[in-house]
Formats: structure tokens, C-alpha cells, sequence
């Protein structure tokens, strides 16, 4: 979610003087696939799941990529990410409520 990210940022400016990067993550268990974040989307903007196509006819590609953020548990372990699909209910509401002036 957009917000956390701005406040790890701050944090890692503020706070993080290693020249080793740090990876500003949610926990691996917490990553989820394309199809998870399509019906999120689907649901926040009231769409029916229904309607959302998948094309098998192409390859199903990269599944995830995980990286670890075992240094930033290990630096603030009591971070909390917002819920992924809180995350995306609070951007489309942004946008929604924001639409005639926000970037088409």
C-alpha cells in the first residue's frame, strides 16, 4: 500500500545508515498472486467477479518473486502493513472520490 510505502521511506532516510539495501516489504506469507489482487480490485470497485478473464491460452509466467524483508522485521518488528485488500478498498475510494481531478 502507497502509504506504507511513504512511511518506510521516511523511516529508511531518517533511520537506515547500512549501505546494504533493505528490502520495504510485506512478510512473504503476506504476498499474493495476480488472480488474488484482480478479484480485490473486482470487489473494492464492485465489479462481479465473473466478468474478469483470464487468457490460459498464454504462459502463466512468473508466479511471485520473493524477497526478503528479514532485516526490516529485524529493525522495526512491530511494523503493521495494512491488509492488502483494505489497501486497495482505500486507493479506489481515493480515486473514485477524487476522479475529475485525479490523472487519466
Amino acid at each position: 500500500f502507497s502509504e506504507d510505502l511513504a512511511e518506510l521511506t521516511a523511516w529508511t532516510a531518517r533511520h537506515y545508515d547500512d549501505v546494504e539495501p533493505i528490502i520495504l516489504s510485506v512478510d512473504e506469507a503476506d504476498e499474493i498472486s495476480i488472480k488474488d489482487v484482480a478479484y480485490a480490485v473486482a470487489d473494492a470497485t464492485g465489479l462481479s467477479r465473473d466478468q474478469i478473464k483470464f487468457d490460459t491460452e498464454k504462459s502463466d509466467g512468473q508466479f511471485k518473486k520473493t524477497a526478503s524483508n528479514a532485516k526490516l522485521r529485524k529493525l522495526l518488528p512491530e511494523y503493521k502493513f495494512t491488509p492488502f485488500a483494505e489497501g486497495v478498498k482505500r486507493a479506489v475510494d481515493w480515486f473514485a472520490a477524487n476522479y475529475d481531478v485525479a490523472r487519466k
